[in-house]
């Protein structure tokens, strides 16, 4: 199912990646193109998820097992939703080399490296980012992380999307798989 007229010129090329709620359809490791700038389509357009940004009441709160601090949602969020994007510094994989090694002496890192197609580039959310830099690591999460295209369309330099794995109930933690491609 496309939209009318084909909308953009990433979503003609490629499946439609959303449904009518702006919920995820196609598996994980495939790109999402969104509508941009290019396209006629407005704001309310079914193909602009992402940039519209966090849409869920979310807040950072004290582990109670030593693992710092964490995320958690407020309400409740249905499976495949986007819930957030992480966001950061872009930085060259040699930068991301050199930081990391000081990360690493401190016990903390929050290096993201963008390898969809080539490991040239990095998220570094260390300085600056959003709630996202809060989110822990979980080898059972009930976050996915996608690769989403909007404006730019340099495969080297995907946004990075998380989207609901399952329905999350309000008050649970978020989580993503670090190592998750």
């Amino acid at each position: 199912a496309t939209l009318a007229g084909g909308c953009c010129p990433g979503a003609s090329r490629n499946r439609f990646a959303y449904n009518e709620a702006g919920q995820v359809r196609i598996r994980a490791g495939l790109p999402i193109y969104e509508c941009n700038s290019r396209c006629r389509c407005g704001a309310e357009c079914p193909n602009r998820v992402v940039q519209r940004g966090i849409r869920y009441d979310l807040c950072i709160f004290r582990t109670g097992d030593g693992r710092g601090w964490g995320v958690r949602t407020l309400q409740r969020i249905r499976k495949n939703s986007f819930v957030m994007e992480y966001v950061g510094e872009i930085i060259t994989s040699e930068e991301a080399e050199r930081r990391g090694q000081v990360y690493d002496r401190q016990g903390a890192t929050y290096l993201f490296d963008l390898d969809y197609v080539e490991d040239v580039y990095t998220v570094d959310a260390a300085h600056y980012g959003n709630i996202s830099h809060f989110v822990n690591h979980s080898c059972d999460p009930n976050l996915q992380v996608y690769n989403v295209f909007i404006e730019n369309l340099d495969q080297r330099l995907p946004r990075i999307a998380l989207f609901a794995t399952r329905p999350i109930r309000a008050g649970e933690e978020l989580t993503f798989d670090y190592n998750m491609h």
